[in-house]
């Protein structure tokens, strides 16, 4: 599917045909003017006042569509702030659907470029798909800016014009792994879907528990889409660690939790997870059965900073819920292009430039400070541990412990 948002229309055709007469003559008159004082001509920045044409990749449709929507709902709640203009260039989101597909997603990035030639490919949300438009994007010299996708091999790839503005696995389990060593179990269970995701995650989970000196008892990895989840918890149980450490997301997350409540396995063996098993979205649908899961976030709703306080306010006024760490991830990634690009002008075509101008972007965020490592282009910033409760007839995600300034080495540590 292809959208071009309506906000990327604003001031109609004749408004447009007006500015653009007055630029090229006032840039005619600077020309004209330095010419006769000796100086050289100005150059008349056309390029620049383009629209901005963003190419939005998510999976719009299928399991974690959720995620897809608060990440483009993000954005829009930060281009609201800014008129949806950037250094004198309207901003167009082009929208695709990747489907959580590597190959449609590939696909859609080669439109992206040879025929949308948008100024940047912003997203996906599925590890599987960013892994898969790597070398595409390698080739093409394409920017990307990665707003979901985990993965630590993205990380590691080190190109010139990728930079992510949301997490790695490391940055969420290795935190997780080195807490629960000290507070929670020195053995646990690990449970994931079976694709790169949730491979990678468990992996980063169990290099840092086990380096801590914890034990691994046991893998387990059903298959994505799975309903009934009774012979792989009955396995779980049968384990016998003391805690168990999961990763699944939307329709997923929602069924596992539900039905190990419901088998009683919480009882002998505590059920924590990563971030997306218990995201916003999700917990409206798991209800009670998430209370006491304990999890690393980068973002909860709860946080009682004057930056969160002040989103979530003006979240809730647009859309009428609660933000998720995905309306965070679009929210951010908006500032960081604007950020970036303010600080060349508008000038995107220079890419060498626009990449320093980003690796330079730091400010206060919803999740906490933001900023960049040079060399990885991933954030350093704060993970929070956190227990889902029941504050005020709420379900909500509560952190209680800060673990600030992680930073993730960028080479591979599993």
């Amino acid at each position: 599917m292809t959208q071009f948002m309506t906000q990327s229309m604003q001031g109609g055709s004749r408004e447009r045909a007006g500015s653009t007469r007055r630029g090229l003559l006032t840039g005619a008159a600077a020309s004209s003017a330095a010419l006769a004082l000796g100086f050289p001509a100005p150059a008349i920045l056309a390029q620049t006042r383009k629209p901005l044409r963003l190419g939005i990749m998510n999976s719009f449709t299928g399991p974690t569509s959720y995620a897809a929507s608060d990440n483009v709902n993000g954005m829009s709640l930060y281009f609201d702030r800014i008129n949806w203009t950037i250094a004198g260039r309207k901003i167009e989101l082009i929208k695709e659907d990747d489907q959580f597909n590597a190959q449609i997603g590939l696909q859609k990035a080669r439109k992206f470029v040879e025929s949308d030639e948008v100024d940047m490919i912003v997203g996906p949300q599925a590890s599987n798909v960013a892994l898969a438009m790597l070398n595409f994007v390698k080739q093409s010299k394409a920017f990307l800016v990665v707003s979901g996708a985990g993965s630590d091999q993205i990380t590691w790839q080190r190109i010139p014009y990728l930079f992510r503005t949301t997490i790695t696995t490391y940055q969420l389990c290795t935190p997780m792994a080195q807490w629960m060593y000290d507070n929670l179990a020195k053995d646990v269970v690990l449970s994931g879907t079976d694709y790169v995701a949730g491979r990678d995650t468990l992996r980063a989970f169990a290099n840092a528990y086990v380096a801590k000196g914890g034990k691994v008892v046991k893998e387990i990895y059903p298959p994505l889409g799975t309903t009934d989840y009774s012979v792989y918890l009955t396995d779980m149980a049968a384990a016998g660690a003391s805690a168990s450490y999961n990763f699944y997301t939307g329709t997923d997350a929602v069924r596992f939790v539900q039905q190990y409540q419901a088998l009683g396995v919480n009882r002998k063996t505590r059920l924590t997870g990563f971030s997306a098993i218990v995201d916003s979205n999700v917990l409206v649908a798991q209800g009670s059965a998430a209370l006491g899961i304990i999890c690393p976030q980068i973002y909860t709703s709860v946080l009682n900073t004057p930056v969160n306080l002040q989103f979530v306010a003006a979240y809730r006024d647009k859309y009428k819920v609660l933000p998720t760490t995905f309306s965070d991830y679009g929210y951010v990634t908006a500032r960081v292009i604007d950020e970036a690009i303010k600080a060349t002008d508008g000038n995107t075509t220079d890419k060498d430039k626009l990449a320093g101008a980003m690796a330079k972007v730091s400010f206060d965020a919803p999740r906490g400070p933001f900023r960049f490592d040079p060399v990885t282009h991933h954030p350093i910033q704060n993970t929070y541990i956190c227990e889902v409760k029941e504050i005020d007839g709420t379900v909500v995600i509560k952190d209680f412990m800060t673990v600030e300034n992680v930073q993730d080495p960028g080479v591979k540590t599993f």
